[in-house]
């Protein structure tokens, strides 16, 4: 069963337990919206599952999860159980650990556009910099465009002013 449906059946179950009907969404959320997910023929954004658990009076990860549960056909014990098995996943590959670097004063940061280049791209285009090598004979060298080879090298140049 898609996780869509099963959420579904969750919104359906919380709202019907709270004693809401659809028309009590309204101001946040059209009463056809809330028809619409509850019958999965609409999936839920984050803002939207948002104002609805904020509306059932319920955490959004636990209508998330509860969800899960029921789509893997495991009891919710055992979800969470899965669940933690998979943050350990993500703090071993240092996501927990790097998560705060990716805020700055309260708000995401930007990352910047474009593809970036590997740390041994550009340490292959720094060390032919060092070596004297022009532009042209690095782009040669290493096998990549000139355009890379620029946009590296002026980066460094500055960095290296700041």
């Amino acid at each position: 069963m898609p996780l869509r449906h099963s959420l579904a059946a969750v919104l359906r179950l919380v709202r019907s337990a709270r004693g809401l009907s659809k028309d009590d969404f309204q101001g946040q959320l059209d009463p056809k919206h809330v028809y619409n997910l509850e019958n999965a023929k609409t999936s839920v954004t984050l803002e939207t599952l948002e104002i609805v658990a904020s509306t059932l009076k319920i955490d959004p990860l636990a209508l998330l999860t509860l969800a899960a549960s029921l789509e893997r056909e495991q009891t919710h014990d055992e979800f969470l159980k899965h669940l933690s098995k998979e943050v350990r996943k993500l703090s071993d590959l240092g996501v927990v650990a790097n998560w705060p670097g990716q805020f700055e004063n309260g708000a995401l940061s930007p990352l910047p556009a474009g593809r970036q280049p590997s740390r041994e791209k550009v340490e292959a285009v720094l060390a032919c910099q060092a070596r004297g090598m022009t532009q042209k004979q690095t782009a040669t060298e290493l096998g990549i465009p000139k355009s890379t080879v620029n946009r590296i090298w002026n980066r460094a140049i500055t960095d290296s002013t700041k």
